[in-house]
């Protein structure tokens, strides 16, 4: 893997008044890399990526790309290299398949805000070149889209995601932040996300990915970060992070450590209360206590 940083996050913070939803978050995604961010619902995921994205402000914290400070809107940062999709994707429904597809092609050849208004202009005038519909149609293959024609508002969940993935990808990012991409997805869906994770991979550039399915995550990712209530509980290896004790903390509450610990205190426990009952019938004189007798409590 190429030692380039392309991505680096350092001290993010998020807060919405009183409550802090991202705590000194700090990361680095290095050239070629792809992350995996895990985490039960609430851990930050979605925020971390909306700070990275643009789409929301940090409270704290800088993000850098490529070594240059990474500012503003989620627009300027989609033309410095960042690609998106979104938890629920974000896709123009009356339009088809493959003009939605064209749209990432578009966003990566106006990268300036000169371009996008000439080419606004110009785009009404003249036709689609040859090479994004080559663009489009490579895309649609790769990710096992069939239909171009077809509004994307007829298209299943499953069907809008990989849309979403594949728009994205047409803009060719240095880092692409792929939010819940596997979810209402079926077996073929997957494995076209798989091999647009690849792609990216191949090409040099890096990848983000947030996902429930913490195994599937596993299994695609060079490296998981574990977030627990806005902070990091653990980034490093996948099958480390699996095998974890802040894995079991964070999905399961307590640690096998935990468990053995409330054992013994619970065994010490028990031994106590035991020990105070005998002292509390033994006779002061340090005799051996007489043995009750059924006819005693008869009587």
């Amino acid at each position: 893997m190429d030692e380039t940083k392309l991505l680096v996050g350092r001290g993010l913070t998020k807060r919405y008044g009183g409550v802090t939803a991202l705590a000194d978050v700090s990361f680095e995604l290095r050239a070629g890399e792809i992350l995996g961010l895990v985490g039960p619902n609430g851990a930050g995921k979605t925020t971390l990526v909306d700070l990275i994205s643009g789409a929301q402000a940090a409270t704290a914290g800088e993000l850098l790309l490529r070594g240059q400070r990474l500012t503003g809107p989620a627009s300027r940062r989609a033309r410095a290299g960042l690609g998106r999709t979104f938890q629920y994707p974000q896709l123009a429904l009356h339009l088809s398949v493959r003009d939605n597809l064209l749209l990432g092609r578009h966003a990566q050849r106006h990268n300036t805000p000169w371009r996008m208004i000439a080419g606004a202009f110009t785009g009404v005038l003249r036709p689609e070149r040859a090479a994004d519909r080559e663009g489009v149609r490579q895309l649609a293959h790769e990710l096992g889209i069939e239909g171009l024609d077809r509004e994307a508002g007829d298209l299943t969940l499953g069907e809008q995601r990989l849309v979403e993935v594949g728009r994205a990808l047409g803009q060719n990012p240095v880092v692409l932040l792929l939010d819940e991409p596997f979810a209402g997805s079926d077996a073929q869906g997957v494995a076209g996300i798989a091999d647009v994770i690849r792609t990216v991979q191949r090409r040099g550039h890096a990848v983000i990915l947030v996902d429930h399915n913490v195994d599937l995550v596993a299994r695609l990712v060079d490296r998981v970060l574990l977030l627990d209530r806005g902070r990091v509980a653990f980034d490093g290896d996948p099958a480390e992070c699996l095998a974890s004790p802040q894995m079991q903390e964070v999905y399961f509450g307590s640690t096998d450590a935990d468990e053995d610990e409330d054992a013994d205190a619970a065994t010490a426990a028990v031994a106590d209360d035991a020990s105070a009952g005998a002292d509390a019938t033994a006779p002061s004189d340090g005799s051996v206590p007489r043995q009750g007798r059924v006819e005693d409590v008869r009587s």
